[in-house]
């Protein structure tokens, strides 16, 4: 006859919801994607204004449709895009480690993603010119932000779950709980 365990002192280890590695993955495809995309995009940006031939020709086409600040808006968004595709990189391995923190920045990255897209938006609907330009940047803006806030918003849906936060709990905090209960 074998002695049975204590049921209040044993760690019972219930599967990681798939959520977890799912996102975790998510966020390092995207983040490093969003790196690529948006590291060139901003190079792109840069050597365009910095070659005066070519900066004339974009500065030209851009003041038919927008008004003028609106290029150094285009190249602050898309400092920010950068900053948050590593934020969304960290957030990724995090998540991929099984730690806390991973879920918590993720919720950090999805509200700023919304406000990041949000407020490209409004942007591009402030500078624009009067006219049928402005119809179309609307409605683009309409459209982009609607699609950017997808992923975003799935992350909150997903990672607030009850059971991916108590998953992801700190094994301090499992072994008090458990500590808590035997008493």
């Amino acid at each position: 006859n074998f002695p049975q365990p204590n049921p209040y002192t044993v760690v019972h280890d219930a599967p990681k919801p798939a959520s977890i590695k799912v996102f975790g993955i998510l966020h390092v495809v995207f983040g490093a994607i969003g790196l690529i995309c948006g590291g060139f995009g901003f190079l792109a940006l840069v050597v365009m204004q910095s070659s005066s031939e070519m900066g004339d020709v974009i500065q030209t086409a851009m003041s038919t449709q927008y008004s003028e600040g609106y290029m150094t808006f285009i190249m602050f968004a898309a400092v920010i895009g950068l900053l948050l595709s590593i934020f969304l990189l960290t957030c990724g391995i995090g998540l991929l480690k099984e730690r806390n923190w991973g879920r918590t920045c993720s919720l950090g990255y999805a509200v700023l993603g919304i406000l990041h897209a949000a407020v490209g938006a409004i942007g591009a609907v402030i500078f624009a010119q009067a006219g049928p330009a402005a119809m179309g940047a609307g409605f683009g803006a309409i459209i982009g932000t609607a699609i950017g806030v997808i992923y975003p918003i799935c992350i909150l849906i997903f990672l607030t779950r009850p059971n991916v936060v108590e998953a992801l709990k700190d094994s301090s905090d499992k072994k008090r709980f458990y500590r808590l209960r035997a008493v």
